[in-house]
């Protein structure tokens, strides 16, 4: 059950010689900071990047891998083409490629959840549960609503840490944001539930 973001670049502006200034660098200055905006901002509306999407959920590596990395070019300051072409590499056990995507897509855009996620996700395979936790916990503070991130959390706290509470919590949450039903979580998180009492129960009256 495994399977989105804004900045400027802040440019210093050269002062003129003999103390007087120079306007013409604040007019180049703006248009600088404009472009890189530009560059860094992609999103579904972009039909590149909805292409390359569509291809990845549908399986199509390849293609998808081949179009994000168009995108990398053309938009350099853009961390969403890195991080897919991250989770691409995970998808196929690449998972230094994986790694190096990911920490680029965090080098250009740290408040990327995704590439959190995709960071958690390596260092679970790794056996580096206290790693994975941090980057879980890192993604859905950057988006609360990283349903992937509460899933890949509740795994972490169900069968490594085994605090239930949690891990149902972050069940709960997962099975609240995710966009198709999931009977098999469901069921397993009412047989957690059924686990353990609310506070208070074991208290004599």
């Amino acid at each position: 059950m495994q399977t989105n973001f804004p900045w400027l670049i802040a440019l210093l502006l050269l002062a003129g010689c003999a103390g007087t200034s120079s306007k013409v660098d604040d007019s180049e200055a703006v248009l600088k900071s404009v472009q890189d905006a530009q560059q860094a901002e992609i999103d579904m509306r972009n039909p590149d990047m909805s292409a390359a999407i569509a291809a990845l959920n549908d399986g199509k590596l390849v293609v998808a891998k081949a179009i994000f990395l168009g995108l990398t070019q053309r938009y350099p300051l853009a961390a969403k083409p890195w991080a897919n072409i991250g989770l691409i590499s995970f998808r196929r056990g690449e998972w230094d490629r994986a790694q190096q995507s990911a920490e680029k897509a965090l080098e250009l855009q740290p408040e990327i959840a995704v590439a959190d996620y995709l960071l958690g996700m390596l260092a679970y395979k790794k056996n580096d549960a206290p790693k994975a936790l941090v980057h879980y916990l890192a993604a859905l503070e950057k988006d609360p609503q990283h349903a992937h991130s509460h899933y890949n959390l509740a795994l972490l706290y169900d069968t490594y840490y085994q605090d239930i509470e949690k891990a149902v919590f972050h069940y709960r949450r997962y099975l609240e944001l995710s966009t198709s039903d999931d009977e098999a979580t469901l069921a397993w998180v009412k047989e957690l539930e059924s686990q353990f009492a609310p506070e208070g129960d074991d208290d004599a009256s």
